[in-house]
């Protein structure tokens, strides 16, 4: 299977194409730079088109999109984004040494999701885009929607780092802390994404020889946090460590709301920090009053299990949207038992292709495999309809 992957990949990489985005979407009349771009199957004009964002910091962990078998209905469209082009990593680095808060506005959420506009606008026109993000993807994927309600036809949000809300609605942190494993605080935080607990019933018991080892299987073939090297060099992944955690800051210092997340992205991203705090410049957050006019269909799959963030958090999100799918499944943030799923991928492909029946389908597929999450045990949350 891996092997298989790999070729899918390389023909997909044969597709890639350049366009030209402003170097700084703040400045009139800016210099151009050239962002990547790969067209994972051929594109054709009379189809619709999905956007999907390569991220930084989901370039860390699972890579969700190449274990997805997309219906060929549809245009897939990979942004790789400024994250990689060497005329902003020099340009950061121009004064002879690293300039923070020109690395913020360079590689911050908002110009990504300029870039973003600007390729809709070369490959469609006029024409609407469907957004397709997971993780800190989703998160940024989700500010481009804020700014372009109007733009979008309909987005599947998986897993959305969406820190803010858990910041301020108070959640707890959902982070699992095991002392007895002498663990780092990186190792913590890569365990929590990949952990698919369900802590109200979480023993002893439950975290087994074969979880851990399952654990540490991934740590072996994965980066994560934990194994960052050269970080500082990384500059997109340090802006959005930043990003995250500014997301998550203002949690009390109590026991019961500190936050590992919170402390480990802050430690990572500290020269940015340090500049932040030193000259308070203005940062960029989702503007979810703009969301409340995005007339689309939005889609929220959440891992009920989630440890990386709050599973409440993907109940409020879809308070957001007049017309939402919430579907809560029994796995955590790295999806890896949602993934083995045929029905899984077929309930994603539904939601990209807008085909009911084959939501029905898939959906009852996933019902019978006991993978539905139908547990509501606290709050009063909105449940949206299914579909």
């Amino acid at each position: 299977m891996r092997l298989v992957l790999f070729f899918v990949f390389v023909s997909a990489s044969l597709q890639a194409q350049s366009f030209l985005v402003p170097y700084n979407h703040l400045l009139p009349d800016s210099r151009k730079i050239e962002i990547q771009v790969e067209f994972l199957n051929q594109f054709d004009a009379e189809k619709e088109t999905v956007f999907l964002l390569e991220d930084a910091f989901d370039g860390l962990y699972l890579p969700f999109y190449e274990l997805l078998d997309f219906p060929k209905s549809s245009n897939f469209v990979l942004i790789k984004g400024r994250k990689d082009n060497e005329e902003l990593k020099r340009g950061v680095m121009m004064t002879g040494s690293l300039d923070y808060h020109l690395a913020y506005t360079l590689y911050d959420q908002d110009q990504v999701a300029l870039d973003i506009e600007v390729i809709r606008q070369e490959l469609l026109g006029d024409g609407q885009v469907i957004l397709f993000g997971y993780s800190s993807a989703a998160m940024v994927l989700q500010h481009y929607l804020s700014l372009y309600p109007q733009h979008v036809s309909r987005m599947i949000s998986v897993n959305p780092l969406v820190f803010d809300i858990q910041k301020n609605l108070s959640f707890p942190s959902s982070v699992l802390v095991f002392p007895d494993l002498n663990f780092s605080d990186e190792q913590q935080v890569d365990f929590s994404f990949y952990a698919n607990y369900d802590k109200e019933n979480l023993s002893a018991k439950s975290l087994s020889k074969e979880n851990l080892k399952e654990f540490l299987t991934f740590q072996d073939v994965l980066t994560g946090l934990a194994n960052v090297q050269d970080i500082q060099n990384n500059i997109p992944l340090v802006v959005r460590l930043f990003e995250h955690a500014i997301a998550l800051s203002g949690f009390q210092d109590s026991l019961n709301k500190s936050n590992l997340s919170l402390e480990v992205m802050k430690k990572m991203s500290s020269p940015l920090w340090s500049s932040f705090q030193s000259s308070n410049f203005d940062f960029y957050g989702t503007n979810y009053d703009r969301l409340l006019e995005f007339e689309g269909k939005m889609i929220v799959i959440g891992g009920a299990f989630d440890q990386l963030i709050y599973s409440k958090s993907y109940d409020v999100l879809a308070e957001y949207y007049d017309n939402c799918t919430l579907l809560l499944i029994n796995d955590g943030h790295g999806l890896q038992q949602a993934l083995k799923l045929t029905s899984f991928k077929e309930l994603i492909n539904s939601f990209i292709t807008n085909d009911t029946s084959g939501k029905v389908a898939a959906y009852k597929k996933l019902s019978e495999e006991k993978f539905i999450f139908e547990k509501y045990h606290e709050g009063s949350f909105k449940i949206p309809p299914l579909f």
